[in-house]
């Protein structure tokens, strides 16, 4: 992760502006948590807590990786209230996590909303990689991300995300709709881990 991409955020959150932190878990998400059994999760790109607080509510344990230590902060003390051995947060680049061994390899879900889709390139296999290397057998990873638009850099198209992730994962459903934050499209992945 470029230290340029950590300032921007950092900032942001400095400013408070931080239209994707709107303290509420994605119903898409809300839906995975009633229809399994509870597990462990991991939420990449966890910023301010919320989804890890409403994974612990529902009996999981729950871990968190963001690299910005503003909203760390703020999910430590929106967390303060649930046992430390259900949830731990790691200030951390998640383009690395092979380079983070406290974290578990047999996750039951795995949830990026909106993070990876910043990475190009190489970044992203790597990130696939270690995603897959970190879920359960018949765990699921539950993916966000806006598709690309000129005046972005971020972004990632539905077959870029077939074709990075397929290697690894099997796409059980792409739901398409706008991100209203950002005035773009943008799709939900779930997958579930490959055989082999």
């Amino acid at each position: 992760m470029t230290e340029s991409l950590h300032d921007k955020f950092s900032q942001r959150y400095a400013s408070g502006e931080t239209p994707w932190d709107s303290g509420l878990t994605p119903p898409e998400i809300v839906d995975v948590i009633a229809e399994r059994p509870a597990g462990k999760a991991l939420d990449l790109g966890c910023g301010t807590g919320t989804v890890i607080r409403d994974l612990l509510r529902a009996g999981w344990r729950a871990d968190g990786v963001d690299f910005v230590g503003q909203a760390l902060d703020i999910a430590a003390d929106k967390l303060a209230g649930f046992s430390a051995e259900d949830h731990r947060l790691f200030r951390h680049d998640v383009t690395r996590l092979d380079a983070l061994p406290a974290l578990r390899s047999d996750y039951d879900l795995i949830i990026d909303i909106g993070c990876g889709h910043a990475f190009s390139g190489g970044a992203i296999l790597d990130y696939a990689r270690a995603i897959a290397a970190r879920l359960a057998p018949g765990g699921l990873f539950m993916l966000y991300a806006s598709h690309p638009r000129p005046e972005s850099t971020v972004g990632w198209a539905p077959k870029q995300v077939a074709r990075v992730f397929g290697a690894h994962m099997v796409l059980l459903w792409e739901q398409r709709g706008d991100d209203l934050a950002i005035g773009a499209p943008a799709s939900w992945y779930k997958m579930n881990k490959a055989d082999g």
